[in-house]
C-alpha cells in the first residue's frame, strides 16, 4: 500500500484484513463504479495509483487487465506514452445490470415469478437448466427445478415452465439461500461498515484518491457478499437476516464517500495532494 493517511489506513485495514483480493474482480468494481459510460476512460496512471492504495502491485494489475481484455470486459487504447482503459459494450452492459442491485437503497421485486422444470431424460435433463443458472438470477430448488423473477422467458429450451404470484418459502429453502456462514458474513460486514463510519466521522476530509479508494473497497466488499446469493425478496431469507440493515449501512457510507468525476480523479492522480 502506497503512503496514505492514518485515517485511510485504519479504514482500509478493516475491509482487507490481509485478504488477497482477486485483482481482476476488483478492477471490474473500479470501472463499474467510476466509468460505466461509453465515453468514460481511466488512465493507466490513475488506475495504478488507485490499486496501489489498495495494496496491489503494478504487475498484478497488468495481469488482471490482460485477463479482462481477453474475456471481453476491458479495452485499452494508447495515448502518448501511456494507456487509457475502458469498459467494452459487454462490460458496460454487465455493470449496468448489476448497478441497481448494488447501489439502490430500496430493492423492488416483481409480483410474478416463474419455475423452470427439467425432465430426467438425456434431452430434458439438468444440463438444460445450466444456461439459466449462469445468469445468477435463478434459485435452485431441488435437482430439477429453478425459480426466477418475472414472466416465463420466451424460449424454454424444452423445459416445463410455470408462472406464479404466490409462493411459500419453508425453512430449508431459506437456509439454502442464506446458510449460517453467509448470515455471519453479513453481520461481520455490517459491523465493519459501522466502524468505518465512526472512523470517518472523527476525521477530516480525505485526499481525493484515498476517498475514492476507500469507496471502491467498500463497494467491492459489499458486492462480493451480495452476489453470493440470488436477488430475492426478504421472505426467502431466514429470520434475523441482516441483509437489509447491511444495505442501509452501505448506502449511508456511500453518502460519506461520494464518487468523483473522472477529470477530478485524473487530476488527483497527477498532482500530489497535501493532507
Amino acid at each position: 500500500m502506497e503512503d496514505a493517511t492514518p485515517t485511510y489506513r485504519a479504514a482500509a485495514e478493516i475491509l482487507t484484513r490481509g485478504e488477497s483480493h482477486r485483482v481482476w474482480s476488483l478492477i471490474v468494481t473500479i470501472f463499474g463504479d467510476l466509468a460505466r459510460g461509453p465515453e468514460d476512460r481511466i488512465s493507466g496512471t490513475a488506475l495504478s495509483r488507485l490499486v496501489g492504495l489498495m495494496g496491489i502491485k503494478p504487475e498484478a494489475m497488468r495481469v488482471a487487465l490482460f485477463r479482462l481484455r481477453k474475456d471481453g470486459w476491458i479495452d485499452s487504447q494508447r495515448e502518448g506514452r501511456g494507456s487509457l482503459h475502458l469498459l467494452t459494450p459487454f462490460g458496460r452492459g454487465q455493470s449496468a445490470e448489476a448497478s441497481p442491485r448494488i447501489y439502490d437503497r430500496d430493492r423492488h421485486f416483481p409480483d410474478t415469478w416463474h419455475l423452470l422444470i427439467s425432465g430426467s431424460g438425456e434431452q430434458t435433463g439438468r444440463g438444460q437448466l445450466e444456461s439459466f443458472l449462469m445468469t445468477g438470477d435463478y434459485l435452485t430448488i431441488g435437482t430439477q427445478v429453478v425459480m426466477g423473477p418475472g414472466p416465463l422467458p420466451p424460449d424454454l429450451r424444452g423445459l416445463a415452465g410455470v408462472e406464479t404470484n404466490r409462493w411459500s418459502v419453508p425453512d430449508w429453502v431459506q437456509d439454502q439461500v442464506c446458510p449460517p456462514e453467509l448470515m455471519a458474513q453479513y453481520r461481520a460486514l455490517e459491523d465493519d461498515l459501522v466502524r468505518i463510519e465512526a472512523i470517518l466521522a472523527g476525521a477530516g476530509d480525505l485526499p481525493t484518491l484515498e476517498r475514492v479508494a476507500l469507496r471502491l473497497l467498500t463497494v467491492h466488499s459489499w458486492r462480493r457478499i451480495l452476489f453470493r446469493h440470488p436477488d430475492l425478496p426478504g421472505s426467502f431469507f431466514p429470520d434475523g437476516w441482516p441483509g437489509e440493515a447491511c444495505r442501509a449501512r452501505f448506502c449511508s457510507l456511500m453518502e460519506l464517500l461520494p464518487t468523483v468525476s473522472l477529470p477530478d480523479l485524473e487530476a488527483a492522480a497527477v498532482i500530489p495532494e497535501s493532507v
